[in-house]
């Protein structure tokens, strides 16, 4: 099974609309080839893991790569994996994962998700989670 990260930027005129219809529309086409994953939005920027069969996932980064609601898209890691990080999701989402902090977590204490996987998803939540508390004074 071949395991990707990437991150790319969101396009600015995205609203939470249309991040949903993203969302709903990656879940569903995961779903359907078999795909698993986490999808985060910190509202600048996509990072997303998907992991599945390799045929399937390289198909689904083409489609990915020409989706205009996007850019810049770098993958950060790329492996081979005997197991799935996400396997009881088509595409786990929440934005900023407030919502899943603790699935990430147990995910972790598990051994499921890996901690090289763990550090850089942490990493570009924190970056995301910084930028919206500077930008909201109340916070």
């Amino acid at each position: 099974m071949l395991s990707v990260v990437y991150v790319s930027v969101a396009d600015p005129a995205l609203s939470t609309a249309d991040i949903e219809a993203l969302v709903g529309q990656a879940q569903a086409n995961n779903a359907r080839d078999e795909l698993t994953g986490a999808l985060i939005y910190n509202g600048q920027n996509f990072m997303q893991l998907l992991e599945g069969a390799s045929d399937k996932v390289e198909a689904r980064l083409g489609a990915i790569r020409a989706d205009p609601r996007h850019h810049g898209m770098i993958e950060i890691r790329r492996r081979t994996v005997d197991t799935r990080e996400f396997a009881g999701w088509s595409m786990l989402y929440s934005p900023l994962f407030r919502d899943h902090d603790a699935d990430l977590a147990r995910l972790a204490a598990n051994g499921r998700l890996d901690p090289q996987d763990q550090l850089l998803m942490e990493n570009f939540l924190g970056l995301g989670r910084s930028r919206s508390a500077s930008a909201d004074p109340a916070a």
